[in-house]
């Protein structure tokens, strides 16, 4: 009987505490509704407020004059990956003609400057300069989302069809890529399945020029370049639009580098282009080091980060150097914007923290509506970030809006997520208290009883003394 009014007691004390915690939380603004406002597509991992900075160097070598063109493709904005402001160009040495903008059909854009003389032992110098807001993400595709081709569109006949070291219609490359699909039509698991046969089919091997997707497939090596022609390639074979990404790409921020990269994208209705770069195992993601300067077939120039067409005399010596280093978020032309979703994906991963530590702590199964309620808060903070990264070259102000709400909902979070963990805390410590508290109650009430017993004792022994 004892045990059981002590049991009882307990379960109305915790009862009592858990209603306190609550009431407590409640005090706290209540979550708005989730409407449904889209579908997170890709997840920003982390975000880069940085300065580029692209020098190109021309030297004659001989003692005969050389003339010729320079044509550079500028790091764009073709995909939501990373936004550059190119902010200022200089050319020094030699005479040249005033520089030109150039746009292909695929997108491209260059700068170039046309009758460039190099005198005898002359230097010609060229240096670029960005700012750039660049993001590390991962897509989540969900196949059940992704949608049939429209086989008739003017992307995906432009992107399936062969081109020069892309021999997507090569006979023994296609009947390589239906054997690696074998029958397989989700799109997605396609594209998988090839990244996997190109990871392990080539070995890593810097070569001297470009060789093509053939050519890696019968040979078995190649660098940057030939992994990511024959992963373009063996997709297109198989119905799978597909197209080269030549740029930059930098193992740590602050290095400088003196060449190129080159990786792949692969498109997927309702997706988009969705990165893929067989050399650094990256599938379905991209890191905010990646700058891709050609997006798409080039006409003005080969794959390459620069031509120089010579038209009098020998071909000169070149080189380059490429910085890629950080800056402040206030130093980017809209400030505001790139502080707002640098700190917005900051506070979503901390949040992202707190409900992981909640979960060690058991958070999850003491208040589980405010932990599903707080992960939907989440979502909709990284849908909103998603949002505003895809538009804010196009639609600035929207972009805006949703990095604000994303900023709304990523702090609320942060604060609920810690929140959960206290009252998980202060729950586990109040048990304790409580049992302690009830135990002495208990006690002491036990001991007065036993008091009173043994004085009355005492009295009625006396009476009969």
């Amino acid at each position: 009987m004892k045990t059981g009014r002590l049991l009882d007691a307990t379960v109305t004390l915790v009862t009592i505490l858990t209603f306190l915690l609550t009431s407590t939380f409640l005090c706290f603004p209540e979550f708005a509704s989730i409407q449904d406002s889209g579908v997170l597509k890709y997840e920003v991992k982390n975000i880069f407020v940085g300065e580029l900075k692209h020098t190109i160097q021309i030297t004659n070598p001989t003692n005969n004059r050389i003339a010729g063109k320079l044509v550079v493709p500028l790091v764009k904005n073709d995909t939501a990956r990373h936004y550059a402001i190119l902010c200022n160009i200089t050319a020094i040495g030699s005479a040249f003609n005033e520089r030109l903008f150039l746009n292909d059909s695929s997108g491209n854009v260059y700068v170039c400057w046309d009758g460039i003389i190099l005198q005898p032992r002359g230097t010609f110098i060229v240096e670029l300069e960005y700012y750039v807001l660049a993001f590390s993400i991962n897509y989540l595709v969900n196949s059940s989302l992704v949608e049939g081709y429209d086989t008739n569109s003017e992307l995906y006949l432009k992107y399936t069809q062969p081109e020069k070291l892309i021999e997507s219609d090569n006979k023994k490359i296609v009947e390589v890529a239906r054997n690696i699909t074998n029958g397989e039509s989700d799109p997605h698991k396609m594209a998988l399945l090839i990244y996997s046969f190109v990871t392990k089919h080539l070995k890593y091997e810097i070569q001297d020029a470009e060789m093509g997707a053939l050519w890696a497939l019968e040979n078995g090596v190649g660098d940057c370049s030939e992994h990511s022609y024959l992963f373009v390639a063996l997709c297109r074979a198989v119905g799978i639009p597909a197209r080269i990404q030549a740029g930059f790409a930098f193992h740590h921020v602050g290095e400088v580098i003196e060449d190129g990269h080159m990786w792949a994208e692969y498109y997927l209705e309702n997706y988009g282009w969705i990165p893929v770069d067989a050399t650094w195992q990256l599938f379905d993601s991209i890191d905010y080091t990646h700058l891709s300067s050609i997006q798409s077939i080039p006409e003005a120039t080969p794959y390459a980060n620069y031509v120089f067409n010579n038209t009098v005399g020998m071909q000169p010596k070149d080189k380059q150097n490429v910085r890629f280093k950080p800056i402040s978020p206030t130093e980017f032309s809209d400030n505001q914007f790139a502080e707002k979703i640098v700190t917005a994906v900051q506070k979503t991963r901390q949040a992202e923290l707190g409900v992981f530590l909640g979960k060690i702590f058991g958070t999850n199964l003491i208040f589980s509506s405010e932990t599903q309620r707080l992960v939907q808060e989440i979502l909709e903070s990284k849908i909103h970030i998603q949002n505003a990264a895809n538009c804010w070259e196009e639609s600035p102000k929207i972009a805006q809006s949703n990095v604000a709400y994303a900023l709304e909902r990523a702090e609320r979070a942060l604060k609920d997520a810690w929140m959960l963990i206290v009252k998980t805390f202060a729950l586990y410590m109040g048990i304790p208290l409580a049992l302690v508290l009830i135990s002495l109650i208990f006690l002491r009430n036990r001991f007065r009883k036993k008091l009173f017993e043994d004085v009355g004792t005492s009295n009625i022994a006396s009476m009969f003394m």
